[in-house]
């Protein structure tokens, strides 16, 4: 009974992380904004770009007016004078020859112009740094601090708010006024987010939801903490780990979506940002004694008081520094957080090839953790754009540790109960486990790879005519992009339809209709060369990409295809003349599939409007 109980526990355990899997999907793909580049302050969305995702990251090259806090109406009139920044990364990282210092003001400015007109659009507006205006065409809609030119009159703000776009727009513009007095950062750091209304507010809601079971659940682990120090005084792990958990709680407070929580305080920004900082700071050293304090024969007393000095140091830089010069410490300061990272991971394998108990859970706990605060600092560094995700990792290590403390404390409660009865009951279960779980991993590994193969051929390949899909082209189309833009490599797609194949099925039945299907896939794949490759768009529609082609040989080969089809009947023994219609595009310096595909996709419907039977570009 109480070997069951224990596997249980453990396969819950695994079960609860990975309940982690989709949350990360969820916050790091799923909710993930789509790019979309402007062009020198000028940006045209289409509605494909929300195909995809209903949200769109505003990037590229916005207008920018350095030292100038311009209204509105003033920007026309001064835009020969404007610059070019990105639309994210602070006023720092431009694409100008001109560097611009942090502390400053500046005006950002962005024309918009939609395809179709606006209808329950809005924009989500990050915190900027450290004050702004903002402006959709010429009314002001949201501000965030007081912005000035003067750094005396200049006062910092967080604003984290979704302004609505005007229903029945066209065309809009977005210009905010930005001043920095306050912060290592100028501007715009995260880039504004275009979306839907509602999937704007749905996002943010998503986001405070996480935050809030994160905050609940180390809430709870605190509790949790102090009452086994309170049962056992003279055991201070329970305390520190407390500490390290308070650390984390106040750190989840200051991202981006939770600063509404303490913005209200006076000097709000300065609270949030030395908030922030210092949770970083003193959790390194806090979680560093953490370990010491749980093994301390493997953890190195001198190595570990080198480090605990160094973030002291750090962490009264933070207390006693304008918010304005912290930014100077951040760079270092990783560095020395990742080598105490590395550190403890080598410490942590040590102690479990000792075998010392808890080592390996409290091992991959860490890993988990620290897994994903380097992706936090890559994030943060605009290495990568995955997202936010240490809150989760230490979620991951909070379950972990608390498992190997529970344990321990069982441990000390059942000290005194008959040892070498339990430790031959043990070892004889262990070794069953041991065979029945060896069997088990290899039966279903051999399952699994099984079900992957299939799975693969299913999410790649179309069912009927055996030919790839939409999604199994994708990887040859986007690495078609990829050498066109790394070595302006052309190649051009054709999209061929059977005429009048609606007809067919009607007329002689889906299964006569599923014949025609397969014997052109035939006579496309012979027509072909073997670098193109082929796929079922849908229906009775097929795309070629052709690579390493220009328009011109794309025609001709559509060309080809079209008359090798319609050269004999098809679907024998009935013998069915069919004929096809298509379309060629070749790609351009700008483009994307969206807007090579629309080409395409008209050239075949103009062959359609024309008679059909023809390749048109």
């Amino acid at each position: 009974m109480e070997t069951w109980s224990k596997s249980l526990s453990i396969a819950l355990l695994f079960m609860a992380m990975l309940i982690f899997l989709p949350l990360i999907y969820h916050f790091g793909v799923a909710l993930q904004p789509a790019k979309k580049e402007a062009v020198d302050g000028q940006l045209t969305v289409i509605p494909t770009d929300f195909s995809s995702t209903k949200t769109l990251a505003l990037g590229g090259d916005w207008s920018f007016f350095w030292q100038q806090l311009l209204e509105p109406e003033q920007i026309k009139k001064a835009m020969p004078e404007s610059a070019n920044v990105k639309g994210y990364g602070g006023w720092q990282a431009n694409i100008s020859n001109q560097d611009y210092d942090a502390i400053g003001f500046a005006t950002y400015h962005l024309d918009v112009t939609l395809q179709q007109s606006s209808n329950n659009l809005a924009l989500h507006i990050p915190p900027i740094e450290s004050a702004y205006n903002l402006y959709i065409n010429s009314e002001f809609m949201l501000s965030g601090g007081r912005v000035s030119k003067l750094e005396s009159a200049g006062t910092p703000g967080y604003n984290n708010a979704i302004v609505r776009i005007p229903d029945g727009s066209k065309t809009f513009t977005i210009t905010i006024q930005v001043s920095n007095y306050h912060s290592s950062w100028g501007g715009l750091w995260e880039p504004i987010v275009l979306g839907d209304a509602d999937s704007l507010h749905t996002l943010q809601r998503d986001k405070v939801a996480l935050s809030m079971f994160i905050l609940g659940a180390l809430l709870i682990t605190i509790i949790h903490a102090l009452i086994q120090f309170f049962l056992r005084p003279t055991d201070n792990i329970p305390l520190v780990f407390a500490c390290l958990c308070l650390l984390f709680f106040f750190r989840e407070f200051t991202i981006e979506h939770m600063s509404f929580a303490l913005s209200s305080f006076a000097g709000g920004f300065v609270l949030i940002t030395k908030l922030n900082f210092l949770s970083y700071y003193a959790g390194i050293p806090v979680g560093l004694y953490f370990f010491h304090s749980c093994y301390p024969r493997v953890f190195r007393r001198k190595v570990c008081t080198l480090f605990y000095t160094i973030s002291v140091i750090f962490s009264a830089f933070i207390l006693f520094s304008p918010t304005r010069y912290f930014g100077a410490s951040v760079d270092i300061f990783q560095i020395i957080a990742l080598i105490v990272m590395m550190y403890i991971l080598q410490r942590m394998w040590i102690a479990m090839r000792k075998k010392q108990n808890g080592a390996a859970v409290m091992l991959i706990g860490s890993l988990i953790a620290f897994a994903f605060a380097l992706n936090d600092i890559l994030y943060m560094n605009n290495i990568i754009s995955t997202g936010r995700f240490f809150s989760l990792g230490i979620i991951c290590f909070i379950t972990c540790q608390s498992f190997v403390t529970n344990s321990r404390f069982d441990n000390l409660i059942n000290k005194n109960s008959s040892l070498s009865r339990r430790l031959k009951e043990r070892n004889s279960d262990l070794v069953i486990m041991s065979q029945l779980l060896e069997t088990k991993v290899e039966q279903r590994t051999r399952e699994l790879k099984l079900a992957n193969n299939e799975l693969k051929a299913l999410a790649n390949n179309d069912p009927l005519t055996n030919v790839f899909n939409r999604h199994g082209l994708q990887q040859y189309i986007q690495a078609a992009f990829e050498r066109f833009r790394r070595s302006q490599e052309v190649f051009s797609i054709l999209l061929l339809d059977y005429d009048l194949f609606k007809e067919i099925n009607d007329t002689y039945g889906h299964d006569v209709g599923d014949i025609v299907l397969l014997t052109g896939t035939d006579l496309i794949k012979s027509g072909i060369r073997e670098q193109d490759k082929l796929a079922r768009w849908g229906g009775e529609e097929f795309l070629i990409l052709l690579p390493n082609t220009d328009l011109q040989g794309a025609l001709a080969i559509g060309h080809k295809l079209k008359e090798a089809i319609s050269a004999k009947p098809i679907g024998q023994p009935i013998g069915i003349e069919v004929s096809v219609t298509g379309g060629v595009a070749q790609v351009q310096t700008h483009d994307t599939f969206e807007t090579l595909f629309k080409r395409a996709d008209d050239a075949l419907y103009k062959g359609k409007q024309e008679g059909r039977n023809q390749i048109c570009d």
